[in-house]
């Protein structure tokens, strides 16, 4: 059972034997939801599956009931669903003609017996093994990771403390004295520069002076 857009295009690719497919909507059709929720804001269920629940809700009341699935899907009805709903058979032992027969119950209320080999006993041991050994492989892994915490954990504080001493001093006096030393640089290049401008205007007037 396919509910989604286009949905009939995707039963068309089955190749398994013993499949029933139907789908909501043929190719180039929606599948239109049918109310959303306003304080989600969003679509709560689509139009062809509300309406499939709705029929085996109120028609389906028993596990004995004999409706088929041919009843089921002659109740598709497209002016609710707002699409074209599909079945294909020709996969089904007999195709549309027994298919059509099966009871509705043989899908959604079958109940399957289930025979444990070995007996209850036997697998509970078992159960109980595997349980105990998993116990073990856990309980391993907590020690090696307390272990693996410990060790980080013990370094020692003396050491760390001398670390975070020794790091940044160096590094705040070289940085200071780089900046002292270039701040005398600059000074004594200005100085011998305005000198040397001094120098050549004292040269030039004492040229013009002479003439």
């Amino acid at each position: 059972m396919i509910d989604t857009c286009q949905a009939n295009t995707l039963y068309k690719h089955f190749y398994s034997p013993n499949i029933i497919a139907t789908g909501s909507s043929e190719i180039d059709q929606s599948s239109y939801s049918h109310h959303a929720d306003n304080d989600v804001g969003v679509a709560v269920i689509d139009r062809w599956t509300y309406y499939v629940l709705d029929y085996l809700e109120s028609q389906v009341t028993s596990p004995t009931s004999k409706l088929t699935l041919g009843n089921l899907f002659d109740s598709y009805d497209e002016s609710k669903i707002h699409s074209r709903p599909g079945v294909r058979w020709d996969l089904f032992p007999g195709t549309e003609q027994v298919g059509r027969e099966r009871l509705v119950m043989d899908f959604f209320g079958n109940v399957q017996g289930v025979e444990v080999e070995g007996g209850v006993g036997g697998n509970e041991s078992e159960w109980q093994e595997d349980m105990r050994r998993l116990k073990e492989i856990v309980d391993r892994a907590r020690v090696r990771n307390n272990a693996t915490d410990t060790r980080k954990s013990e370094a020692p504080a003396e050491k760390m403390l001398l670390q975070e001493r020794k790091s940044p001093t160096p590094r705040l006096e070289g940085a200071a004295k780089v900046e002292v030393g270039e701040g005398w640089r600059r000074r004594l290049l200005g100085g011998a520069t305005l000198l040397g401008c001094a120098l050549i205007w004292g040269g030039a007037s004492w040229l013009e002076s002479r003439r």
